[in-house]
């Protein structure tokens, strides 16, 4: 794939496109994300082929994924934590900022095979992407692990009475924790609360 997406980057840029606001490449995945624009641009300069065809719908299967997750949560998930991240990340050091960005990115996509990446791509501006490519790059330390639960779960629809700190430690109620679940799969320790009646 690295010399495929390489030819077909280079192809991108000669045809207009921006590398990080019209597409992008996941390493890790061994995938590549291109707006519906990358694809205008590659017809207008290459009529004879069907790009669609050739590389498959813009966000093939992903937009079937969302809309089948936000009818579960009956809520609008990945616009919600894509606004969270956006709100979060300018308060937080960068330490926590890496880490925060890369429990949410792996652990979203884990659970639900949606990447968030291309979404805050989208709505990020240019000093804000450029924070985001330089915190996905760092090795995380330390995870802000309360903040980081407390916007997953708002965003998939959680009530405030549905998520506590208390002494340190991160409390869900029995519904907040099923939400959580359903959004985020990574690694934390957590305590049960009884769901209040």
């Amino acid at each position: 794939m690295h010399q495929a997406a390489i030819d077909l980057f280079q192809l991108l840029v000669q045809a207009g496109a921006v590398p990080g606001q019209d597409f992008s490449c996941d390493p890790d995945q061994q995938a590549y994300h291109l707006n519906e624009r990358c694809y205008d641009l590659l017809q207008r300069a290459y009529p004879e082929v069907d790009w669609h065809d050739v590389l498959g719908a813009p966000f093939a299967g992903i937009m079937q994924r969302i809309e089948k997750l936000h009818q579960q949560l009956g809520c609008p998930f990945v616009t919600n934590i894509v606004a969270s991240m956006q709100h979060r990340l300018p308060h937080l050091p960068d330490d926590l900022a890496a880490g925060y960005i890369q429990a949410i990115l792996i652990g979203v996509e884990s659970a639900t095979g949606i990447a968030l990446y291309p979404f805050l791509m989208e709505t990020f501006s240019l000093t804000e992407q450029a924070r985001l490519e330089w915190l996905l790059r760092q090795e995380a330390i330390a995870i802000p692990g309360s903040d980081c639960l407390m916007d997953l779960i708002m965003a998939a629809g959680a009530n405030t009475s549905d998520f506590a700190v208390q002494n340190g430690e991160t409390v869900l109620t029995e519904a907040g924790w099923q939400r959580l679940s359903v959004v985020w799969d990574g690694d934390c320790l957590l305590q049960s609360a009884i769901a209040p009646r």
